[in-house]
């Protein structure tokens, strides 16, 4: 009877252990960025154009429709790259293309006052700064650099 009763409490826990497992797999939703000539090239395009606006040195917000393309497909692109110049090892390039995925957080609606902006950008600032570096260290970066 003790062992009936030992062996149903461990199924019982590996029944939900896999339950939850399977619940936090459905909530976390990983975006895979596949790196060929063509999404290389788009993504450059994509990030030049928002380099020459927050290469500046400036801190001050921004009107986000002067972005020609959604921040989220400007994270995107700008994620392709920092993979891109990194494999090849060319660090001033990844400099810059961290700084331009940080510097997404200037573009702000331009219909709130200057402090209410400020605020907004100071927090997705460091959401942005939090996420690239997340994505930096881990798959496909934290990965044995071959070559």
């Amino acid at each position: 009877m003790l062992d009936t009763n030992i062996w149903m409490g461990v199924i019982v826990l590996t029944i939900l252990l896999y339950t939850f497992k399977w619940w936090l797999g459905r909530i976390r939703k990983v975006k895979v960025y596949r790196v060929s000539p063509e999404s290389l090239k788009r993504a450059k395009e994509v990030v030049v154009r928002v380099l020459s606006l927050v290469e500046d040195g400036e801190t001050f917000p921004l009107d986000e429709r002067r972005l020609a393309y959604p921040k989220e497909d400007v994270k995107s692109a700008a994620k392709i790259m920092a993979y891109y110049f990194w494999k090849k090892r060319r660090q001033d390039e990844l400099s810059r293309v961290k700084n331009c995925f940080v510097s997404l957080a200037r573009f702000q609606d331009i219909g709130l006052d200057l402090e209410a902006q400020e605020r907004r950008a100071s927090r997705e600032r460091v959401q942005l700064e939090r996420e690239l570096n997340y994505y930096m260290t881990h798959a496909p970066f934290s990965a044995r650099r071959s070559g």
